[in-house]
């Protein structure tokens, strides 16, 4: 209902997420070059261009996503990690290195939140919370990469601080599909089991809803 938002995104199971532009952000995670690009990029090196191909369509369509939620008037967030395996690089924050800046593709736009991280999820080292509650923000399409490690770690941390969720699955990608596929099954395999969207827990907190780009530009174009 309208109380609920504006527009309801379809979702797997047959489930709904409502969005607003009073209530919703987009939150796209760490779609910088050191994970995207194979020549510049401190993570992305490692791997050859088959291997990329994942987060690449992921961070095409996020633009996708990107685009539709400022049509919409959505805040839209972004994060940067200077966290690579155990090693902290607060060096590079505000530095211009090219490879920690976010993809061309996927540039934040001035008035957008950005902030600055060293876990894996979003939430626990910056002041993420506190930027989207300033702005009335209660629940979040999700986005980025990689999906098994710090979009994976965002939908938990956000889940815990009572945002609802929704992963925008198609704008989301991994270094391998399989990895892919099992952190979406652990982030939204509860919200679809046989009978959870009758009990008590189905109120979209663990961990959040699935949907595609298309069902969000669709539902966006009713706002």
């Amino acid at each position: 209902g309208a109380e609920l938002g504006d527009v309801a995104v379809p979702c797997g199971g047959g489930r709904r997420f409502h969005v607003s532009r009073r209530d919703t952000a987009v939150v796209c995670i760490d779609l910088q070059v050191d994970f995207l690009d194979a020549d510049r990029g401190r993570v992305a090196k490692h791997y050859d261009e088959r291997t990329l191909a994942h987060a690449h369509a992921a961070r095409d369509n996020a633009a996708r996503l990107l685009a539709a939620a400022r049509r919409g008037g959505l805040t839209v967030a972004h994060s940067r990690s200077h966290r690579y395996g155990a090693r902290i690089r607060r060096d590079l924050v505000g530095s211009g290195d090219a490879g920690y800046a976010l993809d061309a593709a996927v540039a934040a736009r001035p008035g957008e939140i950005v902030v600055d991280k060293w876990t894996f999820g979003a939430f626990a080292s910056t002041d993420l919370e506190a930027r989207l509650r300033r702005r009335g923000v209660t629940r979040i399409l999700l986005c980025g990469v990689l999906t098994n490690v710090c979009v994976m770690a965002t939908a938990v941390q956000a889940c815990d601080r009572l945002f609802r969720v929704c992963l925008v699955e198609d704008a989301t990608g991994a270094f391998d599909a399989g990895w892919h596929e099992s952190a979406v099954g652990l982030i939204n395999g509860p919200q679809v089991a046989a009978g959870h969207a009758r009990a008590p827990a189905a109120t979209g907190l663990y961990f959040g809803e699935k949907t595609t780009v298309a069902n969000v530009e669709a539902a966006l174009a009713g706002l």
